[in-house]
């Protein structure tokens, strides 16, 4: 028979999955175990082996209870005992419920369980949450989180009510976007042909696609058509929050959505002057001076910022290159739609929150003032 072998899902949680006698079977045998955890892995691979000896024994047990590290009527049994005493507990029940994958952990709830492990509270105390030092923006979703962490406890019996469900969110005060000028666009790019120019390029996409920073650090040259005159964007090259912070991760773009963006006969020239005699199609199309992924942080300290200072444009964070190409885009007719279209969102919805007061600007009447 074939061996049974701890497999991982999408999730990242660990699957056993093997058929007897032409039946299928698949259950998670480490409930909250994670496939890139070695002491999870190990107790699930022990579990396969006594689930194939059984097998060859002829003593299967096809409930599978057998071979859960907790049964399913001790699960039920145990509820009362199992009751979470502090947020910390119940956090970390909800999150190893939810089966993510190890970035998405990594990421928003490490970041809400570090602030509940410092703060301990009890599981009715809401104001270490009130009390905190949190911008607006990062209350509200933090607030979210722990709103449906409440509901889900509920739904298993695990808790009575919702604290959380009487705090209100806090008003956000929405930052003007101020896209670069005509002008500002000229200087940024000869500051950086003058102080930096190996990035140079990198910062011309970035102003005539509107891409965002990761999709711009992971296109790749397979991606670039010169035949039909297309760059397609379809991934990007993200921060892995599973790791140190520094690596970088591929993945597909933040909506999920493929695009084709059409070049201009100067985007074409300068790609094709990127252009290596051998191409390999799946090499990056801009990478830092020794060949490397380029480290939007680093390159925001070490380039932007100096390359902004020196040409006395004021501070705004890279990632204003793609306000900047919507507003232009914008101001020379292309349709909301068609902006949502290079943007790369599903619809035109955040464009009009982003840019409505760009779009059909009415002009002041004609008033006789003499």
């Amino acid at each position: 028979m074939r061996k049974i072998e701890p497999s991982r899902n999408n999730q990242g949680s660990i699957q056993l999955r093997f058929s007897v006698n032409g039946k299928r079977y698949g259950f998670n045998p480490v409930p909250g175990g994670r496939f890139d955890n070695k002491r999870d892995l190990d107790i699930a691979q022990a579990i396969a082996t006594t689930i194939q000896n059984d097998i060859l024994a002829k003593n299967f047990d096809s409930t599978l209870d057998r071979y859960r590290l907790t049964s399913k009527q001790s699960i039920q049994s145990s509820n009362q005992a199992s009751i979470p005493q502090t947020l910390l507990e119940l956090w970390d029940y909800w999150v190893d419920s939810l089966s993510l994958s190890v970035a998405t952990r990594q990421h928003h709830y490490k970041a809400i369980r570090q602030q509940i492990l410092k703060a301990n509270p009890d599981l009715m105390d809401t104001l270490w949450l009130t009390k905190s030092n949190l911008g607006a923006s990062t209350f509200n979703q933090r607030l979210g989180y722990l709103k449906r962490c409440y509901r889900w406890a509920i739904s298993k019996n695990l808790g009575n009510s919702n604290p959380y469900d009487e705090l209100k969110t806090r008003r956000v005060c929405t930052k003007s976007i101020k896209p670069f000028t005509s002008r500002e666009i000229k200087v940024i790019i000869q500051g950086f042909e003058e102080s930096a120019m190996h990035y140079a390029p990198f910062i011309k996409f970035l102003l005539a696609t509107g891409v965002r920073t990761s999709e711009a650090i992971g296109l790749r040259w397979c991606h670039v058509d010169f035949d039909q005159g297309f760059v397609t964007i379809q991934e990007s090259l993200s921060r892995d929050w599973a790791g140190n912070g520094y690596q970088r991760v591929r993945k597909e773009t933040k909506t999920g959505s493929n695009r084709q963006l059409e070049m201009t006969e100067e985007l074409r020239g300068l790609l094709w002057s990127l252009k290596p005699s051998k191409t390999d199609p799946d090499s990056l199309v801009f990478t830092t001076v020794k060949g490397k992924p380029i480290d939007d942080g680093n390159f925001r300290e070490r380039y932007w910022v100096k390359v902004l200072t020196k040409v006395g444009v004021d501070y705004r964070r890279p990632y204003t290159t793609r306000h900047t190409t919507a507003s232009h885009a914008i101001d020379q007719g292309t349709s909301v739609t068609g902006v949502a279209y290079l943007l790369g969102h599903k619809d035109t919805r955040m464009v009009m929150q982003t840019y409505a007061h760009l779009v059909n600007r009415p002009k002041l009447p004609d008033i006789p003032l003499r």
